[in-house]
């Protein structure tokens, strides 16, 4: 167990290993060692969970991670959708797992996006992995693999017509769905399977599973703005076409935004996770109470950064209290209960105290996008 809690805790993600990681043939070592480099948030997770789920969740991220590089690397929508569908097509056989597209390093210099494309093109150790799971944790993975896949297309396709602007709401909501909403359905499955029951479930804990993902990918939007300006990537329409210090205003105000439309629906996760099927002592409970306080963390603090009167001092969730809490709900289902009821509350002080503006539609708007609606006509 301890093994790849410490490669997570010892790795610099600053600085990626690559050579080291080129040099890895054994696809056990690889999975673990390259999983701290290519997860941010999830990597601390994964590593988390018993082991009966680990290597499914770290395969699964990882295949996720793959075609998430195809679409940020790939400069034309054509080569985006070849090898998205290519992807998607290797997993139709399941005796028969084709090789996963290459990928040529000269395409980025960033050393976490050659990460990526290492990962990519060293995919076949990937596989080895997928290959020891059991055949219903395979078959979740195909069905991430496909939801996120024709999720990527869809937004390529809707990027590129829109000279690279997410111009609604929906949109928005739609792309986060596509990039984690997928993953925390099939993390959700992943949990009902082990507990012996039907991964199949309601629309209302579908809608649920949508709003989970858009508030932990809304993190990473906010966190990567700039980065994602200048390679032509805008997550709200006032975005584009502005330089300087116009420019600069505009990603700070569009950044509180985003963040207020995350903490708005944030009230919600309590009614996810409280429903999480899970033994009184339960480690997979444990790893999404983990992933809750990493996100809330997130937030605290990036409110602080863009001058939002959101939280206070008091309301701040330490590493120490982080890992005291984390403990208690692993071993109590009452404890996770009275965590996520302090959640509820406090989140719905934070947004309140910043009194949004009810005309920004990007803060309030959520009827657009309708998850369920969507996979019925898909």
């Amino acid at each position: 167990m301890l093994g790849p809690i410490f490669v997570n805790l010892l790795s610099n993600r600053r600085k990626p290993p690559l050579a080291k990681l080129s040099a890895i043939n054994d696809p056990e070592q690889f999975l673990w060692q390259i999983l701290p480099h290519a997860a941010r948030t999830f990597s601390f997770v994964i590593v988390f969970l018993p082991p009966r789920l680990r290597r499914a969740l770290a395969v699964a991220y990882l295949y996720c991670r793959m075609l998430d590089t195809y679409e940020d690397l790939l400069p034309t929508l054509q080569e985006k959708e070849s090898a998205l569908k290519r992807f998607i097509e290797r997993f139709d056989d399941p005796d028969d797992l084709k090789p996963a597209p290459a990928l040529d390093p000269a395409l980025t210099d960033d050393p976490q996006e050659s990460t990526h494309v290492l990962l990519v093109n060293r995919a076949v150790l990937i596989d080895d992995n997928f290959d020891r799971l059991k055949g219903s944790q395979q078959a979740a993975i195909r069905r991430l693999v496909r939801r996120m896949g024709a999720g990527m297309i869809w937004a390529s396709r809707v990027l590129t017509e829109q000279g690279g602007v997410l111009q609604t709401p929906g949109q928005l909501s739609r792309y986060c769905w596509h990039v984690l909403g997928t993953s925390i359905l099939f993390a959700d499955e992943m949990q009902r399977l082990d507990q012996g029951l039907s991964p199949q479930i309601g629309d209302a804990r579908l809608r649920l599973c949508a709003v989970v993902g858009e508030v932990i990918q809304l993190a990473n939007v906010t966190r990567d703005l700039e980065k994602d300006y200048v390679r032509g990537v805008f997550y709200h329409p006032q975005l584009p076409g502005l330089e300087g210090a116009r420019r600069e205003q505009c990603i700070r105000e569009v950044r509180g935004q985003l963040i207020l439309r995350a903490i708005r629906r944030f009230r919600e996760f309590p009614q996810f996770f409280n429903t999480l099927p899970a033994g009184q002592i339960s480690r997979a409970r444990g790893a999404a109470m983990l992933l809750i306080i990493t996100t809330y963390v997130y937030y605290w603090r990036a409110t602080q950064k863009a001058g939002l009167p959101a939280f206070d001092k008091q309301q701040r969730i330490t590493r120490l209290g982080g890992a005291f809490t984390w403990l208690k709900c692993v071993l109590s289902r009452r404890a996770t209960a009275r965590f996520l009821s302090w959640l509820e509350k406090t989140v719905i002080i934070a947004f309140d105290r910043c009194q949004p503006d009810r005309s920004k539609r990007f803060i309030y708007e959520d009827g657009e996008f309708d998850v369920v609606q969507l996979l019925k006509e898909g």
